[in-house]
């Protein structure tokens, strides 16, 4: 037989390793160490159903083994396949083949090929090995669920337990979830259910699956912490944003609270001018005005002593004033003035107004009662005059 048939007939024993799990995911979810995480915890009332779940979990460390097996095997067929330039590809050795394949190892002069393909052959028998011992394994435990696509831990469980043995679903779905369930399953992976006296406990092996239970719990943990770290991060960053939005807000509310007394400022500021409006408008429409006897306003020296004339102007005399919009006649009676009647009534600075003109005067009630009536109204506005009683 030549080497290229030998070559061939090897390949035709790797098509078993191509049809289980090469990614790297399937690499990752291997243990080596044959224990299964997904049973710690766990304390088991019975021996025998302890027994039978060390045996779910020995099958599930195998089953890791085969596939660290499985990796060094792809490992030592691209180190042939850049030795030699030939690629192994086919279906599973049979006896004969295997045997032959030996016999040449012997022969094979090249050490490095013979240590190459020895490697590859102990590999393929070491996983035969771990496959043979899986399979008794199995022989010796209840058959389990093959998980489907959709299927989850928790129904399984429950219809184990009321199909097989009888439970209520309340009491069923009570058992089932005190053991250890997980929600990462793949379609193939073999759930083991085991029960006894009251007692139900359950594992999860990887089967035909393309990934293991614990390479499927691993990424659920990756993505948590993912979720976990992004949320955090999504917290800090909302943190440091409420802190600025806070001393903004403690700024708007000291704005606010300057803003309020400002306003409060602002309308008193606002009444004072509408009262100094209201007194310059009423200053505007309002004429001032001081009232007095010929003699006593020549005795006060604010006509002079001869004539009906203004000697001094004195602003301070002027305290009395009329509203043009709301009246336009002054009434004087003689009694306040401390005379017995009134007989005229002359306006100073005289000039400025004429009488039967710009004012009128009627004297009543034999002289003890006179009004003076402005006529043009417009040219009394903000002015001031004084009245002089004849």
């Amino acid at each position: 037989m030549t080497r290229r048939s030998v070559t061939c007939s090897l390949l035709l024993s790797l098509s078993l390793i191509a049809a289980c799990e090469t990614s790297p995911e399937g690499v990752e979810g291997g243990g080596g160490d044959g224990d299964s995480p997904d049973l710690s915890g766990i304390v088991m009332e019975k021996d025998e159903l302890q027994g039978d779940l060390n045996k779910a979990s020995s099958i599930a460390g195998k089953e890791g083994l085969i596939k660290q097996e499985q990796a060094e095997f792809l490992e030592l067929s691209e180190a042939f396949e850049q030795r030699y330039g030939k690629k192994l590809d086919g279906v599973k050795l049979t006896d004969g083949q295997a045997a032959l394949l030996k016999t040449m190892l012997s022969a094979e002069m090249d050490v490095s090929l013979q240590g190459l393909l020895q490697a590859l052959l102990d590999t393929r028998d070491e996983i035969n090995k771990l496959e043979t011992d899986i399979d008794d394994l199995k022989s010796q435990l209840p058959t389990p669920d093959v998980v489907g696509r959709g299927d989850a831990h928790l129904s399984l469980a429950t219809d184990y337990l009321m199909k097989n043995h009888g439970l209520e679903k309340k009491e069923a779905d009570r058992l089932a979830r005190r053991s250890l369930l997980t929600d990462n399953l793949a379609p193939g992976m073999e759930v083991w259910h085991f029960y006894t006296d009251g007692v139900y406990a359950t594992t999860v092996t990887q089967g035909t699956a393309k990934v293991s239970p614990y390479f499927l719990n691993v990424r659920a943990m990756r993505t948590l912490k993912k979720e976990r770290d992004e949320a955090m991060a999504l917290a800090a960053s909302l943190e440091a944003e409420i802190t600025v939005l806070e001393a903004t807000r403690d700024q708007l509310r000291a704005d606010l609270s300057s803003l309020k007394v400002r306003h409060e400022d602002l309308k008193i500021e606002r009444d004072i001018l509408a009262d100094d409006r209201e007194v310059l408008i009423a200053a505007d429409e309002s004429v001032w005005y001081y009232i007095d006897t010929k003699r006593s306003l020549r005795r006060k020296e604010i006509i002079a002593p001869a004539g009906i004339k203004l000697k001094d102007w004195r602003p301070e005399l002027f305290v009395d004033k009329l509203d043009l919009r709301d009246d336009d006649t002054i009434e004087m009676y003689a009694e306040d003035f401390g005379v017995k009647r009134i007989n005229g009534i002359k306006l100073l600075p005289d000039g400025l107004w004429r009488e039967d003109r710009d004012y009128s005067v009627s004297i009543t009630d034999s002289g003890r009662k006179a009004a003076l009536q402005l006529d043009s109204i417009d040219r009394f506005k903000n002015e001031a005059f004084v009245v002089v009683l004849k």
